[in-house]
């Protein structure tokens, strides 16, 4: 019951109020020069990102993607809304598969001579228990263990990117960014793997998982990645930060039913794609501090849990042990994360 309670006190003094009255605003600068990169880049948020950026002119745009041939139609459609007219890349990236993200990291410090920002934007809710290829329960791999394990294969491009000279000598300083995208679902995470004696063994768990909690779970614990992550030698210099685009129209929920009078309540509190990037682009332009959670464009604290005793004791575990699960797929990434 006390739960229900909890929920309730999110949707009207958090969720309403910033579906109703948050205000984000458009974040313009001079990209040129610069190189970033969007996960999820052909539809909802990450499209939405994709056009803001392309606005802004920069030299490079990667779009990682699960499908090149969709990849290559929002290329397309970005390019016709935005007329931009740099080197527009579709990259294939699938985060349901460890081996492809791991080539994907090599593929981008082998290409890349700098990158200046990295969104990692995709993600996946369900209402059914999937596995992939590697064995994972589909949303913990998607939206924590591949998207952890992206970000540290990044770093050391991005920490390189520090060293490089500003693209123009009278642009602003922009240090590069690890954005990485979250959710106030992070509120009402009730994650009761915690007390598990091996964290992800629980989560991977389907007899005593729930699964309606698993898309606000992965949300909670990307934080504590943006924190491991954010404390890592190669991250000086760069911002990493955790970045809510609020609840937007996406295809994030597609394979959820609800009935008509909910689909018509939702249909009147969700966001445009488009308003929702505006935090994102804002959170991979601005500085913040050390893994801040970002949203309408402001630093929030995180889940009070986050703070207590029993919140840091889980993050150091968790992070053990993905980082033992990511020296397992590649050995080299100990240079990154130890």
């Amino acid at each position: 019951m006390w739960f229900f309670f909890v929920v309730l006190k999110f949707i009207f003094y958090r969720l309403l109020p910033d579906q109703f009255f948050g205000r984000v605003s458009e974040t313009i600068e001079d990209l040129t020069g610069r190189t970033y990169l969007i996960t999820g880049g052909n539809n909802g948020v990450g499209l939405a990102t994709a056009v803001h950026l392309a606005r802004m002119r920069p030299a490079r745009i990667i779009l990682a993607v699960r499908n090149v041939e969709k990849g290559e139609k929002a290329k397309a459609e970005i390019v016709a809304e935005t007329g931009y007219t740099g080197k527009m890349e579709v990259w294939e990236l699938e985060l349901s598969s460890f081996a492809s993200v791991k080539a994907f990291g090599e593929r981008a410090n082998s290409e890349l001579e700098r990158l200046d920002g990295a969104i990692l934007n995709a993600a996946y809710n369900g209402p059914d228990w999937n596995t992939t290829v590697d064995g994972w329960e589909y949303m913990i791999q998607v939206n924590l263990l591949a998207t952890g394990f992206l970000g540290a294969l990044l770093l050391p491009l991005l920490n390189k990117t520090t060293s490089l000279p500003q693209p123009l000598p009278d642009a602003t300083p922009i240090a590069p960014h690890l954005a990485l995208v979250g959710s106030s679902g992070q509120y009402i995470a009730r994650f009761p793997e915690r007390s598990a004696l091996h964290i992800l063994d629980a989560l991977n768990d389907k007899k005593h998982s729930n699964i309606m909690d698993r898309y606000m779970t992965t949300k909670l614990l990307i934080i504590l990645f943006a924190r491991e992550l954010a404390a890592l030698p190669l991250a000086q210099g760069v911002v990493v930060n955790v970045t809510d685009p609020g609840l937007c129209k996406s295809g994030l929920g597609r394979d959820f039913e609800m009935p008509p009078i909910a689909e018509k309540i939702y249909g009147t509190i969700v966001w445009p794609a488009a308003k929702g990037a505006l935090n994102v682009t804002y959170s991979a332009l601005r500085p913040t501090p050390p893994a801040a959670y970002v949203a309408v464009c402001q630093v929030r604290k995180y889940d009070a849990w986050v703070y207590t005793a029993e919140g840091q004791r889980v993050q150091k575990q968790l992070w053990k042990e993905a980082s033992d699960l990511w020296r397992s797929v590649d050995p080299s990434v100990s240079q990154i994360i130890s």
